[in-house]
């Protein structure tokens, strides 16, 4: 055999079995996997409870209505790039609203979130 060919194929052996940095995507998420809590920390909770605020009125603040917090999957990736994602729920006494929130670290100490509403469409 050539060496080249030996080489390449090799290449694509150890590649194919390479970890990835990136999240799966949402629908393939298995049932049963998500863990009550939350990763951020107190900054970043803070920030995006005030980003759900935003979105769904100050009705967060209103007696009787909680945020439940899960994580649905574990941080992938390198300390200070890792990425994960949770599932927040806006829960009242006559509603409840899911968001999927997507937090990337923007280098130690940071991060950065996305909001995105469950079963509406964009």
């Amino acid at each position: 055999m050539n060496f080249k060919l030996i080489l390449a194929i090799s290449v694509l052996l150890i590649s194919g079995c390479k970890a990835t940095n990136e999240l799966e995507p949402v629908s393939k998420v298995k049932p049963g996997v998500a863990k009550e809590g939350s990763l951020a920390n107190q900054k970043l909770i803070s920030d995006a409870t005030a980003s759900l605020e935003k979105i769904v009125g100050d009705s967060i603040n209103d007696s009787g209505t909680e945020i439940l917090k899960f994580v649905i999957q574990q941080p992938v990736g390198e300390v200070g790039s890792r990425s994960w994602r949770e599932m927040w729920i806006v829960k009242s006494p006559n509603n409840g609203i899911q968001f999927l929130i997507t937090f990337k670290e923007a280098g130690t100490g940071a991060a950065d979130f996305e909001i995105k509403q469950m079963g509406k469409k964009s």
